[in-house]
């Protein structure tokens, strides 16, 4: 979080500046793609948009438990106005988007349903906005569908469309920026009344991305400002501009907070690099290929290893994408193409060549990005499958490529369908313990106001309406014995898991012991004496 920026202010931004090459060699004599005809969106593909994202929906609502409750991340950013705790520590890579996104039912009630409901409702709609621009961006509006399904139907996906997280947006949001430039593009030429609405479009659309996640607004503009200066006919002041005030729309609350809370933004950058373990040149591209079928967050990964089915996509992704930009170019969209492509490759940096560890979300705007040319593809080995069945003499080829492509996507979407529902149950089970714990904490008189330090204190803490301590690590919020002092004069407790050995001075507490999930260890509760007055 805002970590890349500091890098590459270090570093003067050495690593990006041949970014521009590709739209040189790739647009004949500097030119854009013409700007198409068609000025309303088509009605059958923006409906087919529509469906795709109920149908996600659908499958998420069936695979994951709608009344799953929050974990840690969601807890911190839901926790900041809600009416069931008080907030949890909010620590300094963090940005206020998500807490923003989930205040308008967080602070009217505590009930994890309707939160979850709600979030479906958005993150439904997010998709069907974040492909919308495209109808009318591609000169084939038919792939937008086809790419929205590309990316609804991953696991990851699924999983995180009602959860309060940030990079669902970001994904949605780069996308949709994208697109919105494209189209501002093409009808800067035609005045400014032709461009305002793309204008504002790619504005609001890079201002979510900053507001979920700054570092990710810098990474997603950065391409979008490189391809204003290198393709001539893209260059309008109001295109470039439209592009730095929306990041920089997104990232001034962050940085306005940082001066006011963290004292100032470079102390709150250093903050956030220690938090991270710190910014510098790596290569995880293993470590996320590893989280393809899970954990949410491998921080160490200490167990690489990955199912096979579970990585064939990915590998599929770079031809798919190639072929794509082959039927851009054969349709005068190779300007769209190529830059879905840079935009995904330079949102992916930070996370393959900068940071130690990985999750399978952080890819999330990636994958968005790489479906429009991968639908492309789609759309172009249609279009060939068709062709040829018309031809006797080429039957056979084109009837055998047309199950090849069909038994591999059936089988892509068992492998993610399998995912998603075992992500479910599995932290399903894993969040129970949340629940338990809170019944036992309420028995033994441990209820709000009351204060809740150790293992998984931030989630337990939310779900028994208590607030959460810590007098060491990135959570910290007080030094020990001002920790002391509070848990003398409120109701609280001790959280072991396993055989982790607990706080010396906690040896005259009452302990407790509560069975953890069939995927957890147990747990140890050690009560605080009576209250001081």
């Amino acid at each position: 979080m805002g970590l890349s920026v500091a890098y590459i202010q270090q570093r003067g931004g050495t690593a990006v500046r041949g970014l521009a090459t590709p739209f040189r060699e790739l647009l004949p004599s500097g030119r854009s793609d013409p700007p198409r005809s068609v000025t309303r969106t088509p009605r059958g593909p923006a409906l087919a948009l529509v469906g795709v994202a109920v149908g996600c929906a659908a499958i998420t609502s069936t695979a994951v438990p709608i009344d799953l409750p929050l974990g840690w991340d969601e807890v911190v950013y839901v926790s900041q106005y809600a009416e069931r705790a008080p907030a949890a520590f909010f620590s300094a890579p963090r940005s206020r988007g998500v807490s923003l996104l989930a205040a308008p039912v967080a602070a009217m009630t505590g009930s994890i349903v309707a939160l979850r409901l709600y979030l479906l409702a958005v993150g439904t709609l997010a998709v069907v906005l974040g492909f919308w621009p495209w109808l009318r961006a591609l000169p084939r509006p038919s792939a937008v569908p086809v790419a929205a399904a590309c990316y609804g139907t991953l696991w990851v996906t699924g999983f995180y469309l009602n959860e309060a997280m940030p990079n669902h947006y970001t994904a949605m949001g780069a996308l949709a920026a994208t697109g919105w430039f494209l189209l501002a593009a093409q009808r800067s030429a035609d005045g400014w009344a032709a461009t305002r609405g793309p204008l504002l479009g790619l504005v609001t659309a890079l201002a979510v991305v900053g507001l979920m996640r700054p570092s990710d607004a810098f990474w997603v503009s950065l391409p979008l400002g490189l391809a204003v200066l290198a393709v001539p006919a893209w260059r309008y002041r109001a295109l470039l501009g439209a592009v730095a005030v929306g990041a920089a729309a997104g990232v001034l609350p962050w940085l306005v907070e940082a001066q006011l809370s963290y004292g100032g933004v470079l102390a709150r950058l250093h903050r956030a690099s220690e938090i991270q373990g710190g910014t510098e040149p790596t290569f995880s591209l293993g470590l996320a290929l590893s989280t393809l079928d899970g954990p949410l967050l491998c921080r160490p990964c200490t167990n690489p290893a990955v199912l096979w089915p579970t990585v064939l996509w990915w590998f599929a992704l770079p031809p798919f994408a190639l072929l794509g930009v082959a039927v851009a170019a054969r349709v005068r969209a190779t300007g769209g193409a190529l830059l879905a492509v840079a935009v995904a490759s330079a949102a992916a940096v930070p996370y393959l060549f900068l940071i130690g560890y990985s999750a399978p979300r952080f890819l999330q705007p990636t994958y968005a990005l790489l479906s429009i040319p991968v639908a492309l593809g789609f759309v172009g080995a249609a279009d060939w499958v068709v062709t040829r069945l018309g031809g006797p003499s080429r039957r056979v080829v084109a009837g055998t490529a047309a199950a090849l492509l069909v038994t591999g996507l059936a089988g892509h979407l068992a492998v993610q369908g399998a995912l998603l529902a075992w992500m479910g149950q599995l932290h399903e089970d894993r969040r129970q313990d949340l629940e338990r714990l809170t019944e036992e904490l309420h028995a033994h008189g441990v209820r709000p106001p009351c204060l809740l330090v150790g293992d998984q204190a931030i989630p337990i803490a939310y779900h028994a309406g208590c607030a959460s301590g810590a007098s060491s690590g990135a959570n910290k919020t007080a030094d020990r014995q001002e920790l002391l002092d509070q848990l003398r004069r409120t109701p609280s407790a001790v959280l072991v898991l396993g055989d982790d050995d607990p706080p010396s001075w906690t040896r005259d507490w009452q302990e407790i012991r509560v069975p953890g999930s069939r995927r957890s260890d147990d747990w140890r509760v050690l009560l605080s004496p009576r209250p001081e007055p």
